[in-house]
């Protein structure tokens, strides 16, 4: 290392320590003298007043929406893709091995390395450009003026006044010793940007305040790990240099290097606790190791990184407010988390009221006895709110809400609840379903909202009491519903290995007990589930990214999830389809807005769902079809894409595909599309007989590509540029896809159900199609007069009107769904009535209970829909019309004597779906328990359901040309599917569009992702 200037005997670059004769005094002398000074630390304030400038920018473009135009889709277009990577034939080499399937590698964003190297950039700039130290009394702006030192000293934090008057009284570029002090002083500085990037919760976390730019540390965590990797780098430059010059310095009077004496001086030795610490911190981090240790990995990091904080400040107390900044963030995050992690789960004996739609429950207490207990709200209404319009959490106290009087429920309220059950406030309710996945559901005791698409952490003390878990809601939190089940958070899990399958033995070692609830957790008065059991838990949160997103800013969403990511798309979904049933959104956790509310733009919703099996649609069957009854298409369209199902051989010669194409073709594709199916009707157009039952399915949608089962699912050069397996779509790491022989049966029974119902679907609107071509026909012969030709009827070729889709006017009727009840009878005119073709899912009982006892059912087509019936059209028309139609009248659905999942619920057991180890020996005593509500709605959803994987750009591409505006696309699912989405969305995006004024070039990407 050089000196400052070349007159290096008057200004060395290592200055001579005095003499003393007590080795403790001679290193504290020594290190004393090598210290940077007060105008040193400029370098530090410099990295933060850049990130400051920068945070304020970020979050100007956040809230003015300036993203949203050329510029900003120039910037997306690029910083949205993510990079994926698989060694070449590393599937078969697994698969020959016995290996469970494996995601590829995956980068973050680009947005994400592009902030991580500004980051390190700028860190080592302010590490290593120009002068390390400077002469004190300069600054970077005076440092001409200041060659030499002032005669002013700075006092330390502890007593040196005895050595300061030793320091440097120049500016020196180079040296071992400031290089070592400048690198450690920058890793002070980022101690408390390290540290916000990993907190959760505001106030402390300030990147997620809703004034700055609302990213939570889902999106931060990236970050976070990278920038302690960065500190630990520069912490091992400050070893090395430190090391390098208290090797090269001697002590004058007995010859010995410097590092001897250091370790007597007590600092010292902070460092090298401080150094251990941080080190095993990183060696726990790497992912293999906290992947494989998780819960050690978890306590070591709470309990080592408040300990290297403290070791670090005691090392070097002059800059020592760095550590302290950090640790105060760290520790006032905590503190403010557990306070309201006491409220929430009722430990500070504020509890919002546990009432339900009924005023009158039949309970059970913990005893056994059984009680009546009225519950329900103060009749005592809030002063300043109307009737009907409770007030949300924003505008009362938490103390107030929510609302104490009974208010008139809005449409939609109780969307979220899967069944009639509602677990007492504290305690879980845990369900075993299809695929190894538990359904959780969980009422605080305090009250609780959060934004759609947010997570929780879940801890439940029956399988580990101090650890939590992170999983996203798959429901909304209603505001304006005064009753628990608005309030309900629902999990959708499934297991793998460690926590989550131990929650999955547990609740089937319970089940198979018929032990209801755990021994020892004091359960109050309260409903006992007839299937399903109680687990005391607690939740943690809301945290999650999504709160930012503003969905009524966009003409169409569209939601893309893949297996178990269904939580987060079903959250965001039902939020959609509340405001678009004219909900206001900032009482569903969301943004302000509603249909027919200024400023709301969103004209459609399209829901994509990739699934491995048939039989998952029950996950959320209830929920899909309560969102279809509230918005009817094609306003809202559902898809769900089956990939584990290879369709059936054809049976005849192959259809010609239709050369129709309904949007442009995504650049770089030459293949010919036909028009996707966006609803009920275009699901339905005419066949012929000849088709194949895949035909049927899925074999003419251009939406669906079955060409991965031609090569054993899978593709060696796929969209992502690297050998792909279809279970990149659908499956996490961990998940087990072992086929099982009673979930095998249980999925074919939906898959053939879902046929029947779209084989009905397009028997009933060719009837329908055809009835309306001769009225219409019937008409023109009408009004040509009795004169006309009769020819005129068969050869004039007119074009059919369009149907009317909206024929309520500009504002739609919303379904109450609140009105009616799961379990509840379905009436013929109720929303949840079953449609005929939904029969052969349910046993002659449940027919009988609902009031069909017949077993034929019709749908009668002689009467004219309203608007269908000219004017003009005479007597004499209606009555040939009638004569036309009379053999089409009618058109008959022949119903099976017994139910498909009822004889496999009876005659298979569950025990199939569990598995092994300590519940093997009452795996027979484990049934699936559906009830008839969830048949039904199985059997509803199971026609949306289709084998294939779906062609995404296609689906994307559709929508953009649908679109009135901008778009957004809502994503949750495994790595692969993210970043194929996200390379889809950049190719659709198109500046150029948006220079033109046709907002239909901008999409936004809003996903469960720790990526941004």
């Amino acid at each position: 290392m050089a000196s400052a200037t070349p007159t290096a005997t008057s200004r060395p670059a290592y200055p001579t320590s005095p003499s003393y004769s007590d080795d403790l005094e001679f290193v504290t002398a020594y290190l004393t003298v090598h210290v940077l000074s007060d105008a040193s630390r400029v370098y530090s304030y410099l990295f933060w007043i850049a990130l400051g400038v920068v945070l304020i920018c970020l979050s100007i473009l956040h809230h003015t929406h300036l993203r949203g135009g050329y510029l900003g889709a120039l910037w997306t277009k690029w910083a949205i893709r993510r990079r994926t990577w698989r060694k070449k034939h590393s599937l078969a080499q697994a698969r020959a091995k016995g290996q469970p399937h494996r995601q590829p590698f995956s980068l973050p964003s680009n947005a994400q390395i592009f902030t991580l190297a500004i980051i390190v950039i700028a860190a080592l700039l302010v590490s290593f450009l120009g002068p390390d130290y400077l002469a004190p009394g300069s600054t970077l702006w005076t440092l001409q003026d200041f060659p030499y030192a002032t005669t002013t000293l700075a006092k330390r934090a502890y007593d040196t006044s005895l050595f300061t008057q030793y320091q440097p009284q120049y500016t020196i570029q180079k040296a071992w010793w400031t290089s070592g002090n400048r690198t450690g002083l920058i890793a002070f500085a980022l101690f408390p940007l390290c540290i916000l990037f990993a907190l959760k919760s505001p106030p402390f976390a300030l990147f997620s305040l809703p004034c700055l730019v609302q990213l939570y540390c889902d999106k931060l965590l990236w970050l976070h790990k990278w920038s302690a990797r960065l500190i630990y780098f520069l912490t091992v430059l400050h070893v090395a240099f430190w090391s390098v010059q208290l090797v090269i310095e001697r002590r004058p009077t007995t010859g010995k290097i410097a590092y001897v004496y250091a370790w007597q001086y007590e600092k010292f030795l902070y460092a090298w606790i401080a150094f251990g610490c941080m080190t095993l911190l990183f060696t726990l981090s790497i992912a293999p190791i906290r992947r494989a240790h998780y819960e050690a990995f978890w306590f070591l990091h709470v309990l080592l990184v408040p300990l290297t904080l403290v070791m670090s400040a005691l090392h070097h107390p002059p800059v020592w407010w760095w550590c302290w900044a950090a640790l105060g963030l760290w520790i006032g995050e905590r503190t403010w988390r557990f306070t309201w992690w006491l409220y929430t789960n009722g430990f500070l004996g504020v509890t919002a009221s546990p009432s339900s739609r009924a005023l009158h429950h039949s309970t059970l207490d913990a005893k056994g006895g059984h009680q009546k207990a009225e519950l329900s709200y103060p009749s005592t209404p809030l002063k300043g709110f109307l009737p009907g319009t409770p007030p949300s959490a924003s505008t009362l106290g938490l103390a107030q809400y929510p609302p104490t009087s009974p208010q008139k429920l809005a449409p939609g309220a109780g969307l979220s609840l899967p069944t009639d059950y509602l677990p007492p406030p504290g305690f879980a309710h845990a369900e075993l379903l299809p695929g190894r996945t538990v359904r959780l559901r969980i009422v605080t005791p305090g009250y609780l909202s959060w934004a759609p698409g947010q997570h929780f952490l879940i801890s439940v003390p029956s399988i580990t009491r101090f650890t939590t878990h992170p999983f996203t809601t798959a429901s909304i939190c209603d505001e304006q519903n005064p009753y628990t089940d608005g309030r309900v958070l629902v999990f959708i899990i499934r297991a793998k290995n460690g926590w989550t399958k131990d929650l999955w033995d547990t609740v089937a070692l319970m089940i198979s007990r018929g032990q209801q609830f755990q021994r020892g957790e004091s359960l109050p008065r309260c409903d006992m589930p007839r299937r399903g059991v109680l687990l005391r838990a607690c939740v943690d949160g809301p945290y999650g990214s999504s709160a930012r997103a503003s969905w009524g800013d966009y003409s169409s969403v569209l939601v893309v999830a893949g297996g178990s990511g269904v939580s987060y798309a079903l959250s965001v979904l039902q939020y959609l389809c509340l405001c678009h049933a004219g909900r206001d959104g900032r009482f569903l956790g969301g943004k302000s807005g509603g249909f027919g509310q200024p400023g709301y733009k969103t004209s459609r919703i399209r829901f994509v769902w990739l699934v491995r099996e048939f039989g998952h649609v029950q996950w959320c069957a209830t929920i899909l079809r309560r969102c279809m009854d509230l918005i009817p298409a094609p306003e809202l369209q559902v898809d769900i894409f089956v990939t584990n199902v290879k369709p059936a051989p054809t049976a005849g010669p192959p259809q010609a595909r239709s050369r129709i194409t309904f949007a442009p073709l995504p650049k770089g594709k030459q293949a010919d599309f036909e028009r996707p199916n966006p609803g009920f009707a275009q699901e339905a157009r005419p066949r012929s007989s000849a088709s194949s039952a895949s035909s049927e399915e899925s074999g003419e949608d251009s939406d669906v590509d079955l060409s991965y089962y031609t090569g054993g699912y899978v593709q060696d050069e796929g969209e992502l540029g690297h050998e792909e397996h279809v279970l990149d779509l659908t499956n996490f790491e961990g998940d087990d896809d072992t086929e099982l022989p009673g979930e095998a049966q249980f999925n074919l029974s939906v898959r053939q159900e879902g046929r029947k119902r779209r084989r009905n679907t397009r028997r009933i609107s060719m009837a329908v199609l055809a009835k309306q071509e001769l009225i219409y026909r019937a008409s023109e012969a009408q009004l040509d007069g009795p004169g006309a030709s009769s020819a005129q009827l068969v050869n004039k070729r007119a074009s059919l009107p369009p149907l009317d889709t909206d024929s309520s006017g500009s504002r739609r009727q919303s379904v109450d769904i609140s009105a009616v009840r799961p379990s509840a009878v379905a009436s013929p005119t109720s929303p949840y009535s079953p449609p005929p073709s939904a029969f052969p899912l349910i046993d002659p009982a449940a027919r009988r209970t609902s009031g069909s006892s017949s077993p034929r059912h019709s749908y009668n087509l002689s009467v004219v829909p309203p608007g269908a019936m000219p004017p003009a059209m005479g007597p004499a028309a209606s009555k040939r019309v009638s004569q036309a139609l009379s053999e089409r009248s009618t058109i008959e659905t022949p119903i099976t004597p017994r139910s498909r999942l009822s004889v496999w619920t009876d005659t298979d057991s569950f025990a199939a779906l569990v598995p092994g180890g300590d519940v093997e020996s009452v795996r027979e005593q484990l049934r699936l328990d559906l009830d008839d509500q969830e048949v039904e709605d199985v059997g509803v959803v199971a026609e949306h359901a289709r084998p294939g994987k779906p062609r995404l750009e296609r689906i994307l591409a559709d929508e953009v040309e649908r679109a009135k505006g901008a778009v957004a696309v809502a994503c949750c699912g495994p790595t692969s599917l993210d970043a194929m989405m996200r390379k889809i969305i950049a190719a659709q995006i198109d500046p150029g569009r948006i220079k033109r004024g046709d907002m239909r070039g901008s999409i936004a990407l809003f996903s469960e992702e720790f990526s941004y």
